[in-house]
């Protein structure tokens, strides 16, 4: 499997994970709620993709792209999903994940 897949991988699940804790957070059962439930289980799976693509790569390559590619999918959440206001700062921030993205990529 490539690095890419795996990484989408992933931050597939991170990001799934992390729309069902903020479903949950909504919720009034909260942390006792199924969706949170779930939502924690999620996390776990991408220790296993970590550990594949730390075999071949540097901690701070995977690290750096990991969370820029999170930043983008949970900036769309946010957005799109849970309808939450972006500010210029955090416009600002999600530029500079884009411009670290482009800089770490390898042809």
């Amino acid at each position: 499997m490539t690095t890419t897949v795996i990484l989408l991988m992933i931050v597939a699940a991170t990001a799934a994970g992390d729309y069902l804790i903020k479903a949950a957070s909504l919720n009034t059962q909260g942390i006792a709620s199924a969706k949170f439930m779930a939502g924690a289980a999620l996390y776990a799976l991408p220790a296993i993709g970590w550990f594949s693509l730390m075999k071949n790569h540097t901690l701070a390559t995977v690290g750096i792209i990991y969370s820029c590619s999170n930043i983008l999918i949970l900036f769309a959440l946010g957005c799109f999903v849970f309808k939450e206001a972006i500010s210029a700062r955090e416009l600002t921030g999600i530029g500079l994940a884009v411009a670290a993205i482009l800089v770490l990529h390898k042809t």
